[in-house]
Formats: C-alpha cells, structure tokens, sequence
C-alpha cells in the first residue's frame, strides 16, 4: 500500500523545480516523470526494495536462499503491476488537464493535454473524501450494532469512488467537445476560427473559457456548455497579432524561443521598439485561460536596432508586469 501511494504520487516531485527558476520549471515539470518510461521504471524500483527486506522473514526455512528467491520471483509481477497501474493512473489524470504530460519521452517531446480538468479539481477531492468517510461511518455502526464485514476494509468505498471519477471525467469530455464544436461553428468578429481551445472552470462543469484564433486575433471568450445556450462571439476580448517582421523572426530563431514554443499551448508575441532596438515578448495564454497566472512562463528576446539579438532569457510572466 505504501508503494502504490509512492508510485502515484512521486511524479509530482518535478514541482520542486520551481524554485530553481523559469527555465528549470519549463525544463522538468510534467516531462521526464510524467511519460509512460517513468510509469515503469519507478514501480519497478519500488517493487523491488521492499521485497528484498521483506521475503527473507518469510522462507520457509531459515538461511533458505533460494526459497527467498523463488518468493520474491512471485511476489515481484504482482506487486510491479499494482504500483504501474498507479503511476499511469497519476498520468492519465494529468493528461486530462491542460498542462500538458510528455506521454512518449524521450522519443518525443509532444506534450498531451486533453483539457477536460482543472489543476485542482474539487468535484474530484469531494468523491474521494465521500467514498473514505461515508464506508468508514457505516463501519463504525456495524460494530457497534456486532455486524461484521468480511470484506477488505474500504474496498466497497474505492471501488465506487473509481467508478464516479470515471463518470465525472468523461463528462467534462463530453462538455468540452461540446464547447469546442460551439467555437467552430461561429465567426469572431467576421473572422472565421483556425483553431479553438476550451479551458475548464474549476468549480462550475458548465463554464468554460474558450480562446479562439483567427487570421489576425486571438479572442477569449467564456462559453457556457448547458444545452441550447448561444454566446456572442463579436463580445469576445480580441488580442491582436503582431505584423511579421524581421525583428519577430530573428526572435522566433533564437534557442529560448524555440524551447518555449515547444511546451506554450496557445502562443502569443508581441514587439516593442525601444531606444535600444527591440524587445520581443513571447507569452501563453492557455496559463490565464486555465487560472494558472502564478508559475506563468514567458520569453523574453531583446535586439538591436539592425534586429541581431543581444539577450534572450526564460522569465516569470508575473515580472513583467512589475
């Protein structure tokens, strides 16, 4: 039990990069952990260690070596399997946010977000503590009462908690196409969307905050997802493109560009010109879309007057605004 809570949870040791900065944070967090090669590696660690200080307390014979090995040979599937399936469940779920997980590292770097939920889901943390409370109230006046459960404890409660998380996430998919199918079929400002994203409420299933891009803006909007409801897509925020130019392109090349660009879902550049020459910024705005304005990342390129860079750099978004 230890090592399946370990196995579901030691994947979100990558937040610690953080604290190390932009770059490290744009680097760790939600890759190398969160892909399936993480997902067997480390329950295979895990299931190992225990095995090797537990078994020998049960050979059938004292010293019996090989009796210890053939346990821990039958033992090892078992409890691999187990820890695997949690640490790919803790995958799947994050897969289903907006962040983004490395699913196939290191063959490649392609994050996968199915924007079903939101970073902290409070629908989910209030199934999982009904499904422990309410078994546990039950049990004590059973035994109270001299009933007895001959089943494992709990079990009951996990097997239906499993079952509703399964329902409620393959609703908010259900809503999300819904909401992206919305976008699709509407215009923004006599502009026809290239491409829509919709970005879960935390509290509401219903709400949801939609960024369409068209030929010349990135527009936000929020879209409610109750059946028969319109929106009008001409009130949505328009936040317009820059123009090509060579400064925009010199930016684009740079190696922080690049690297931002890899993990940004819904990018967006802006170019101001200075005493000193230019100042491109490079921003996502899938972070404010999904409430997640706090561990923003952003790029920023500074070039000269003949647009050859002179800085490049990872910086906290909210810094730019200081």
């Amino acid at each position: 039990m230890a090592g399946s809570v370990l196995a579901g949870t030691i994947a979100n040791v990558d937040w610690l990069s953080y604290c190390f900065g932009p770059s490290a944070y744009l680097a760790w967090h939600h890759t190398y952990l969160h892909s399936i090669l993480a997902a067997l590696l480390i329950p295979a660690i895990l299931s190992a260690i225990p095995l090797k200080a537990i078994v020998p307390k049960h050979m059938p014979a004292p010293g019996d070596v090989s009796a210890g090995q053939n346990l821990r040979g039958r033992l090892f599937p078992t409890a691999f399997l187990l820890l695997f399936c949690a640490a790919l469940l803790h995958i799947a779920m994050d897969a289903c946010q907006s962040t983004g997980v490395t699913l196939f590292w290191p063959f490649s770097s392609t994050r996968f977000a199915a924007d079903w939920l939101p970073r902290i889901d409070p629908w989910i943390l209030t199934i999982l503590i009904l499904t422990i409370a309410f078994p546990e109230l039950l049990r004590l006046v059973s035994s109270e009462i001299g009933a007895k459960d001959k089943r494992p404890r709990g079990q009951t409660g996990a097997i239906v908690g499993l079952v509703l998380i399964f329902v409620y996430v393959g609703a908010r998919g259900v809503l999300h196409s819904n909401v992206l199918a919305m976008m699709n079929a509407r215009t923004f400002h006599g502009e026809t969307p290239r491409r829509v994203s919709a970005f879960p409420g935390a509290l509401s299933l219903l709400t949801w905050h939609g960024v369409a891009e068209t030929e010349t803006a990135l527009n936000e909007i929020e879209v409610d997802a109750t059946a028969g409801s319109t929106f009008d897509p001409d009130t949505s925020l328009r936040l317009f493109k820059p123009e090509d130019s060579a400064a925009l392109d010199a930016a684009r090349d740079t190696a922080t560009a690049r690297r931002f660009l890899v993990a940004a879902r819904i990018p967006k550049a802006s170019v101001e010109k200075n005493e000193t020459g230019y100042v491109v910024i490079l921003r996502d705005l899938s972070y404010a879309a999904r409430g997640d304005t706090g561990r923003e990342v952003a790029a920023v390129i500074e070039l000269d007057p003949n647009k050859r860079v002179t800085s490049e750099e990872l910086v906290w978004a909210r810094e730019l605004r200081r």
